[in-house]
């Protein structure tokens, strides 16, 4: 429930893409039914035994059934409310429409059915206006927190209805759909002021949630625009009994689709304390092993780089007042069919105090490829936001390590082929920078008249890009190769990168004088530095168009060298 950041911030705050966040068909193992005189009827859920049904199979199914109807829409920005908030006096806090709310509720019980719950969390429309009042009061503020302070003018019921709800909540700001926002930052948890708890995480997994409701509201960050965005946390109304666990991890023992996961997330696992004692922790170890190679992580509590290598045990509540949280490095990229073998010591029986370990197994796979394979008599599953075969086959792995780390949010999915715009590329150079660096984004005010977007707004900051001319970014024109060679460039430099050394003056394209002498060095030392090639017949094309496949291939040749 604690602070957490963005979907712009995704890109990591730590992680994987980055704002600022506070915090198929799986059979169900039902183990009893359960009466309880005067009270409910339920059947018990088991999750280890849910999570043993987890094939890749259930889960693909299971993420198109939950998969959004709008992937690449930004619909917090317009389409989404039936009543449009108002951010000055006399305010009003709007209403959102079913359809979108919905989209965060299958967001929750993605993560939810993933984990091994219960995926029947429903919305809970008595909460819309206190959801949406507490998003108001931060837009208004434009500040995000669980304490807002009273705008000038507000009444004071509306007040006091958002000021309660916010501290009962997930707030989050930049993310631009819920979904991002549940899987982006409040499942991600990887910042430096959320991982020692991954609080926002661990209320989405609360055992005991039933219900939720989600709020969003457009505000001003500076002189940016953003969506202040929350979800209702401390629901508890399913039957303490109903939920039957061991442990509830994050990633899941069994398969887990890459698409829901961020190099620089936290692994953590929630353990009952009524079976675990949660009282005796000092001595608590977590060994690592990935199996292809044969890697160990040892963690326990030296480690404490909340930007590296960490691990942590808390046993506040958060829902489960015991989880183990830790990470085994921040370089580590994780990579389909990639097997972790996880074993944890040091643990203690609460039922006779005796010493207990636990471990188990986890595999990553690529949901969109298992999409793609063909599958009964060579029928192939119909494309969704989790499959797209038209990237070229040259383009498709860079694509792959470009999105498994959430580094193309911010970009429409789809048409791989076509020119990108300045927009665009910007968009995920910077996603890469914050991805790499661990940036935050403060409040920043947009040098450019013809957009305000935080993203770019801080990519200029940088000096990863300049303007088209005075006051103008020109943001849905077309890049050039040459002009996409300079930011590239402008970034490898921003991440440390030198050219001493580096060729940048042989006339290797043959087209060489129709490059402009501003970009000449840059492309030569991109060249030999191994992050373009030519376009075929040994030329560069320095005024043709960028397409968005070669894009993709620059930038995640950029990020492998780091």
């Amino acid at each position: 429930m604690d602070k957490m950041m963005s979907a712009s911030q995704k890109r990591n705050k730590n992680i994987k893409k980055r704002g600022r966040i506070a915090t198929v068909v799986a059979a169900v193992v039902l183990t009893a039914t359960v009466i309880l005189p005067g009270r409910e009827v339920y059947a018990k859920h088991d999750v280890q035994g849910s999570i043993e049904q987890h094939t890749r199979e259930a889960i693909v199914q299971k993420m198109r059934e939950y998969a959004p109807i709008q992937p690449d829409a930004e619909y917090l920005w317009e389409e989404a409310y039936e009543e449009r908030p108002s951010i000055t006096a006399p305010y009003t806090a709007g209403k959102l429409k079913d359809t979108y709310i919905l989209e965060g509720i299958k967001a929750v019980n993605l993560a939810r059915y993933l984990a091994g719950l219960p995926d029947d969390v429903q919305p809970d429309y008595t909460l819309s206006k206190q959801q949406q009042a507490a998003a108001l009061l931060n837009a208004v503020n434009g500040q995000l927190s669980h304490y807002p302070s009273r705008p000038g003018g507000m009444n004071e019921d509306l007040y006091n209805l958002g000021a309660n709800a916010a501290k009962n909540s997930n707030i989050a700001y930049g993310a631009d759909t819920f979904r991002e926002a549940v899987f982006d930052l409040y499942m991600a948890d990887s910042g430096e002021s959320n991982i020692d708890r991954v609080g926002h995480r661990r209320w989405i997994l609360n055992p005991r949630m039933k219900k939720t409701m989600f709020g969003a509201v457009v505000g001003q960050s500076g002189t940016m625009e953003v969506p202040y965005s929350n979800m209702y946390s401390f629901d508890a109304s399913r039957a303490a009994g109903e939920v039957v666990y061991d442990q509830i991890a994050w990633p899941s023992a069994g398969q887990f689709p890459l698409e829901v996961w961020h190099d620089k997330d936290p692994w953590s696992v929630s353990l009952n304390p009524d079976i675990y004692d949660n009282q005796r922790t000092s001595g608590i170890k977590v060994k690592m092993t990935r199996k292809a190679d044969g890697k160990v992580w040892s963690l326990d509590s030296s480690d404490q780089n909340k930007g590296g290598k960490y691990f942590k045990v808390d046993t506040g509540y958060y829902a489960i007042p015991f989880c183990i949280i830790f990470r085994p490095d921040s370089s580590i990229k994780y990579n389909p069919e990639d097997q972790f073998h996880i074993e944890i010591t040091g643990l203690y029986s609460k039922a006779n105090g005796q010493s207990v370990s636990i471990a188990y197994d986890t595999q990553f796979f690529a949901a969109e490829q298992q999409e793609s394979e063909p599958q009964d008599n060579a029928q192939t599953h119909p494309q969704n936001e989790f499959s797209d075969a038209t990237v070229s086959s040259w383009a498709r792995e860079y694509y792959m390590n470009l999105k498994s780390n959430a580094l193309l949010d911010g970009v429409a999915d789809s048409n791989h082929s076509r020119q990108i715009s300045r927009q665009e590329f910007t968009t995920i150079g910077f996603n890469l920078y914050q991805y790499l660096t661990n940036y935050e984004m403060q409040e920043v005010a947009s040098p450019f008249s013809d957009i305000a977007q935080p993203k770019i707004s801080h990519a200029a900051k940088l000096g990863i890009i300049q303007g088209t001319s005075a006051g103008l970014f020109s943001p849905d024109k077309q890049l050039t190769r040459q002009e996409a060679v300079v930011v590239l460039m402008n970034l490898y430099k921003k991440l440390g990168g030198n050219t001493a050394g580096v060729n940048t003056s042989n006339a290797i394209f043959a087209d060489d004088a129709q490059i402009a002498s501003w970009a000449k060095v840059d492309a030569y030392a991109a060249f030999n530095l191994g992050l373009i090639q030519g376009t075929g017949a040994n030329q560069f094309q320095p005024k043709a168009n960028l397409t968005k496949e070669q894009a993709y291939v620059m930038l995640a040749k950029l990020m492998e060298k780091y």
